[in-house]
């Protein structure tokens, strides 16, 4: 059991930079309904790979100056056994946070935002 749904945990969330925050993990509240909304479709276990980062470790991994991950709004998940990244993003598309914000589609990866300036589109 998750301490922010079902089946997610802030320390799950948290800001994986060296020496900057100290690990903070700022969640909005729409991101965990959204991707607890999509671990419930697809039946199998999420894996957040980069969650909250604070703008100092957004910077060092050249995040975007304006990267909804330092919102708490965004995350970029590992793909389960059996999905494409593709797959990940089509059933995303499904979740309406989803399919008004941002998705961006990578090799083995999906990145997921629950922006609210409309929705952006991209592949890697």
């Amino acid at each position: 059991m998750g301490d922010l749904s079902k089946n997610f945990n802030r320390s799950e969330f948290a800001c994986k930079g060296k020496n900057c925050c100290g690990h903070s993990a700022a969640v909005h509240p729409d991101l965990v309904d959204a991707l607890q909304a999509l671990r419930d479709r697809i039946g199998k276990p999420l894996s957040i790979t980069s969650g909250f980062r604070c703008n100092r470790h957004n910077k060092a991994v050249g995040g975007a100056e304006q990267s909804f991950h330092t919102l708490g709004m965004a995350a970029d998940v590992s793909c389960p056994a059996g999905v494409s990244p593709e797959q990940l993003a089509v059933i995303a598309e499904e979740i309406p946070l989803f399919r008004e914000g941002g998705i961006g589609v990578y090799a083995s990866w999906v990145h997921l935002d629950v922006r609210r300036s409309g929705k952006a589109r991209w592949r890697s």
